[in-house]
Formats: structure tokens, sequence, C-alpha cells
């Protein structure tokens, strides 16, 4: 598939973010607390998949260093190279649409790396993803919430539950974002057939001068049990 010029911006982007992008980022408690909890969950040494994983920091790095057999991708070959240097784990250069995983994981994490993807590429992804989950299997999403999005905004899908392309504020520059309101985000995760076993809602300051507060969505989505 050949890239367009609004994925190739995104990743001059996100190549050019990289230190700088996880120094923001990196202290968020609510990300972290999110990380922690599906680590509780899951069983000891589970492999987990972290989408847009960046340099590893903190997620990643959570994840091994609690013993999971950690595989991360990302679009950016900086952050990933960065991943690679400092978190034991298997890491490499893959777009998120396109990517296939290998093999059944315990967990997938999907912490605000598809946020610039359109919803039928986002869907298309996170349907691959849930059947690559071994039973009682994991999905941990981050997102920023569309609750405050103006219900005038053309961005709206025709059931209110998402904007998609709405401009969002990243790091001082407006962004073309996917965002779910609060209870579509977990209406998602139901009608894929998963029981929202952890949600919270909280507004993070990135410590950088050119980010505002923002309202963040953390959202684990299970996998039944005695799925086949």
């Amino acid at each position: 598939m050949a890239e367009t010029k609004q994925d190739v911006a995104e990743h001059e982007m996100w190549e050019d973010l990289n230190i700088e992008y996880e120094n923001a980022y990196q202290n968020n408690p609510y990300k972290k607390a999110c990380v922690a909890k599906a680590i509780e969950l899951l069983p000891a040494e589970s492999r987990v998949l972290d989408i847009g994983c960046g340099t590893g920091v903190p997620v990643s790095k959570m994840l091994a260093d609690a013993g999971l057999d950690v595989v991360g991708t990302d679009v950016a070959p900086k952050m990933v190279e960065l991943a690679k240097s400092r978190i034991k784990g298997t890491f490499e250069v893959a777009d998120t649409v396109e990517y296939e995983p290998r093999g059944r994981f315990g967990a997938v994490f999907i912490i605000y790396s598809h946020l610039g993807l359109s919803y039928s590429a986002f869907h298309s992804a996170v349907v691959k993803f849930v059947k690559a989950l071994q039973p009682g299997g994991l999905m941990v999403i981050g997102q920023s919430i569309a609750d405050d999005v103006p219900a005038n905004a053309t961005e709206w899908d025709s059931t209110k539950s998402y904007v998609d392309g709405f401009n969002l504020p990243f790091m001082g520059e407006p962004f073309a974002t996917l965002m779910f309101t609060r209870e579509g985000q977990k209406k998602y995760l139901r009608d894929l057939g998963m029981e929202i076993v952890y949600d919270t809602v909280d507004i993070f300051q990135p410590a950088s001068e050119k980010s505002d507060p923002e309202t963040q969505q953390y959202v684990i989505g299970q996998v039944p049990h005695d799925s086949k």
C-alpha cells in the first residue's frame, strides 16, 4: 500500500519528536496506572504487543520490567532504535494498519498510537488484533475523549459515538484525531465481545510548554476466557 502525503507527514512528525515526546508524556500517572492494572491481570511471562510503542517509555519498559515477553511496533525508525537499545523485547518498524501479528498474545496495547488513523483504518486494525488475543486476553486503549467536541462539528459520526479527523492540539500543533466519547469507546469494545474491566478519565498536563492539559481515557477490555 503506497503512503499518502498525510502518512508521510505523520511519520516525519513522529521521527522529529522522539525524545521530546518521551519527556513530555513518560511521567503520566494515569497511563502508568492502567498499564500496572493490565500487568496485574496478565499471567506471568505473557506475550504482549505494544502497537505504536514509540521509544518504549513508559509502556514497553513497564511490561518488560514485569517479566512479560514484549513485541513492539512503531512507524518511526528512530523511536524503534531507541526502544531496541534500552528495553528487553522485540521491536520493529511497522505501520499499524499493515502490520500482521504473528502468534497469539495475552494483551494488545494501543495507547495514543491510533489517533491519526481514520475510523475505518482503526477498526480494521483492531479486528485483526482481537483475533490475535488468547482467551482472557486484554485490549488496552488510551485516548483523548470526544465528549467536549462541539455537537455541530462535521467530524461526528451519525451515532455521535466518535469524531473522525477532528483537529485537536498536540504538542502545540493541530492534529487530525480520531476520538471516541467515553461511553462510545467502551461500547466499541463491548461490541467486539469484550467485558470492560478498567476505565478511567483524568486530566493530564504533559511536561511541555507546547501542550495544554489533556482529558485522557484509559480502558481495558477483556476477551471471555471461554472464547476460541
